[in-house]
């Protein structure tokens, strides 16, 4: 019976790698071009979705700032993260990748203490995640 459920998760593995979409190059353009407006968290959400298979290199430095910039700069939209993780829950673990080590040691900074000094009522819990997120990329 274990082997027959190994089989099954490896196939059910496979099938999904199988199912992933490539980056096409006209995908990694028009991804390009677009995340330096990247300037909500609804945008951030909508590229998500739209371009997600295409984050890495470049692209997904580009969306490293995006975040950061929205957490430095707009540290007051918080609450909009929060309601946009509600609605779509794959958010969250893609705003705390790209909390990264690409970004400068300031914004990391000024990320992990307004995360620990400014958080927003009923933000606790992603508070938490963001300043992690922030220690780790600052120790890489």
């Amino acid at each position: 019976m274990q082997k027959i459920r190994v089989l099954m998760l490896i196939g059910l593995m496979t099938a999904n790698i199988a199912l992933a979409k490539t980056c096409a190059p006209s995908d990694a353009e028009a991804a390009d071009v677009v995340v330096d407006s990247l300037n909500t968290w609804s945008a951030v959400n909508q590229y998500r979705v739209k371009f997600g298979h295409c984050d890495e290199g470049d692209i997904a430095e580009g969306i490293s700032e995006s975040v950061a910039r929205l957490l430095v700069d707009h540290w007051d939209t918080l609450p909009d993260l929060t309601t946009q993780i509600s609605k779509n829950p794959a958010l969250k673990n893609y705003v705390l990748r790209h909390i990264d080590s690409t970004l400068d040691a300031k914004d990391l900074d000024k990320i992990r203490n307004q995360a620990s000094q400014l958080c927003p009522v009923k933000q606790d819990a992603l508070c938490r995640e963001i300043k992690r997120a922030a220690e780790k990329a600052a120790q890489e």
